[in-house]
């Protein structure tokens, strides 16, 4: 009996369509009357600080349910969503959005059926390209209007400025900050700055690919990535320098979840070659509601050592680092006038302590080189800006928001369903 699932939530589909999620083993169907139509998830903060926007995850085998939609209610009787999510080992959880957990709080979350139609969308992700153009060479012209498939393939010689991918790439985004990254040679992470909590990326890059590089109501592309890392972006580490991933056979890449709660880019780099090893290389990258932070997972099909991310260098930023062998993660992280549009700009990257195998710097970055385990790694990465909806102005306020996070990964958090 503990193996069944049976279960039905309402997700987002990769093609962005909002359907109702049915997991159901055939062997449960005689039986699912026999399972309780709520539960209670017990959340527990026994940490000392407290832990302000956190994804509460269930393994979707610890919840036996009747088939039906299901909704959160918190205790003080908000309805939240509840999302299947699925990581990059392809293991499935139930998720739903808590705002705020007091240090030693406990808080009974009731799970049940209903809708949440009333919450309102706080994560996004999209692929978007043209139609109705041509190829002329490298570049895409003619006459065109925009298609979001949310998946494409690409070979491996597809190059930069082609003019056919909305921004160049996926773009995905929380209620705090959207990111995109070039989805060709370069491979790097972009930052945009956002104004407003409002999702923004469908209305980005559709009337030009330059204009989100000026000031908006709704924000801008806030770095200049370059030859560089920008935030978060894959590497690998020759013994002097962070190279990106530009040698592959091709690329797929396919928005894998698009929901309230979170969402997620999944990108396959079949025959990527480096430091003499060719492997194919999974990222996924998820973001959740309320989180500056984007989560990378990385998988590789044979080992590839010195598997590396960073930061742009900025010669008006400061370098801030911690690495500590008493946390289970540590961070590097700049802060200063480093934005495009020269204002207080943060980035910063969380590596698990344990695989973090140097801290170094190249000519345009500052570099975590980490060492796999099972031929895998993860790590985080934020921005912060000053016009933020909730302004990043000093070094006090980008060193509150890398606390946040901290005490997110390094939490003490108790899960338990009744």
């Amino acid at each position: 009996m503990d193996k069944l699932i049976n279960m039905s939530i309402l997700r987002f589909s990769h093609q962005g369509v909002l359907i109702a999620t049915t997991l159901l083993l055939s062997s449960a169907l005689s039986v699912s009357n026999t399972f309780a139509q709520n539960k209670n998830v017990v959340i527990e903060n026994k940490g000392a600080k407290t832990i302000l926007d956190y994804t509460v995850e269930i393994p979707v085998t610890d919840l036996k349910l009747p088939i039906g939609n299901y909704i959160g209610v918190l205790p003080d009787q908000t309805i939240v969503p509840i999302e299947i999510s699925t990581d990059i080992n392809n293991k499935e959880s139930a998720i739903l959005p808590i705002g705020k957990l007091n240090a030693g709080e406990k808080q009974i979350i009731k799970i049940q059926k209903g809708s949440s139609d009333s919450y309102p969308k706080r994560t996004y992700a999209e692929l978007s390209h043209k139609i109705g153009g041509e190829f002329d060479g490298p570049k895409y012209v003619g006459v065109h209007s925009w298609v979001k498939p949310n998946k494409i393939t690409l070979p491996g010689s597809f190059t930069d400025h082609s003019y056919y991918i909305k921004y160049e790439g996926p773009g995905w985004e929380s209620d705090k900050v959207a990111f995109r990254f070039y989805l060709d040679n370069r491979n790097a992470i972009d930052v945009f700055g956002k104004k407003t909590t409002g999702i923004v990326l469908p209305a980005v890059g559709v009337d030009g690919f330059d204009n989100y590089h000026k000031m908006a109501p709704w924000g801008m592309d806030n770095m200049k990535v370059g030859k560089a890392l920008g935030i978060g972006s894959i590497a690998s580490w020759d013994g002097s320098k962070a190279v990106r991933v530009d040698k592959k056979d091709s690329t797929s890449c396919y928005i894998q979840a698009d929901g309230k709660v979170r969402s997620q880019v999944k990108t396959i780099y079949y025959g990527w070659e480096t430091n003499g090893v060719k492997t194919n290389l999974t990222s996924l990258i998820s973001i959740d509601a309320g989180s500056r932070a984007s989560h990378m997972e990385l998988s590789v099909d044979k080992a590839v050592p010195n598997i590396a991310t960073g930061i742009i260098k900025d010669k008006n930023s400061e370098l801030i680092i911690s690495n500590d062998k008493n946390s289970e993660w540590s961070y590097i992280a700049t802060f200063g006038k480093q934005s495009l549009n020269n204002d207080m700009q943060g980035l910063a990257i969380f590596a698990r302590t344990k695989q973090i195998k140097e801290i170094t710097t190249d000519e345009l970055n500052h570099v975590l080189v980490l060492t796999p385990q099972n031929n895998a790694v993860e790590y985080y990465f934020m921005p912060t800006w000053e016009l933020d909806p909730e302004p990043v102005v000093t070094k006090a306020d980008f060193m509150k928001c890398i606390d946040e996070v901290l005490n997110r990964l390094n939490n003490q958090i108790h899960i338990s369903i009744k």
